[in-house]
């Protein structure tokens, strides 16, 4: 949730804006950057977007007309890929109304300010609501390798209640950036900002880190580390009279245990380099050469982010 597209650095022909107590630095593409860098940046986003769209609608649709396939863990999932599709929906134009479809190409102010709200929120949302869905992933996981006989509290009056809480917490820790996202003109380009004092927003974003990325990622690998282990552990002697069903049932948990954090490693790798951008940029701003084209915001408040959308 602390993730918002960080300014460029400034070296010559900079412009900087104060709003409120915080100083935002902003710096429009050169006019001498290539387009042919906004098309490639542009076809291998519309090939992802794509993809997830596709993959995700796929995975929506087989669950439902898969009776077999309606497990608590696939609920999970199904969580997640719906989610993903809110990404192309309110991503596409963000990205257009920043200039990053064409950076010699002006928009207009007031549908720019239109899209700035919604891109910024739902693409939090999405992101958060995923983040969360992979938490629950690997709690169901856990309850059901670890104490497969405490399976039954997970019923499904409590997996709905969980899987709402997945989208209000989101929704409502969301809110700022609904509320305080602005479209910001510097000369000819538009920049879509979370406009805050410096402390609000380093508190927001410091929060938004510690709930969506730190905590469930310590969660994850806590819960993983246990499963792991326990199908590592050789079968009681109690369980001899099925051992063949024992191990099938291990080798199957195994295989899924594998792809599900073969999934985790993925989404954390897509937005991981876009943290450490932010940090970096707010700590050591003296380490990023001026981008005319946008290159480092380009590849870690899109293009990474949306790979994310595909790994389900």
């Amino acid at each position: 949730m602390a993730f918002t597209r960080a300014p460029v650095s400034l070296t010559s022909g900079q412009v900087t804006k104060k709003t409120m107590n915080n100083y935002t630095a902003l710096t429009p593409p050169s006019p001498t950057c290539s387009s042919m860098v906004s098309l490639m940046f542009t076809l291998a986003l519309s090939v992802i977007s794509v993809a997830a769209f596709i993959g995700n609608v796929l995975v929506v649709l087989t669950f439902i007309k898969t009776r077999s396939l309606r497990t608590s863990t696939n609920c999970y999932i199904v969580n997640m890929a719906v989610s993903d599709l809110l990404g192309p929906f309110f991503f596409w134009p963000l990205y257009v109304s920043e200039g990053m479809l064409n950076p010699n190409i002006v928009f207009d102010e007031s549908w720019a300010s239109s899209v700035c709200k919604p891109g910024q929120y739902f693409r939090a949302v999405s992101q958060a609501v995923s983040i969360l869905s992979l938490v629950l992933i690997a709690v169901d996981r856990f309850v059901a390798i670890v104490y497969p006989f405490k399976v039954i509290l997970l019923n499904m009056k409590l997996r709905v209640i969980l899987l709402a809480l997945s989208w209000l917490i989101p929704i409502l820790f969301g809110l700022p950036y609904a509320l305080f996202s602005r479209v910001i003109k510097v000369e000819d380009q538009l920049f879509c900002r979370v406009m805050m004092s410096d402390e609000d927003t380093t508190v927001f974003h410091a929060t938004g880190i510690c709930l969506f990325y730190f905590l469930p990622l310590i969660t994850i690998i806590i819960l993983y580390s246990v499963i792991i282990r326990v199908l590592k552990k050789k079968p009681s002697p109690g369980e001899s009279q099925s051992s063949h069903e024992n191990a099938k049932r291990r080798q199957q948990n195994q295989k899924v245990l594998k792809i599900l954090i073969s999934i985790v490693i993925a989404f954390f790798i897509c937005w991981t380099p876009l943290g450490i951008y932010l940090f970096l940029r707010k700590f050591y701003p003296g380490l990023f050469p001026q981008d005319k084209c946008l290159l480092i915001p380009a590849f870690t408040f899109y293009l990474f982010p949306s790979l994310s959308t595909v790994d389900g």
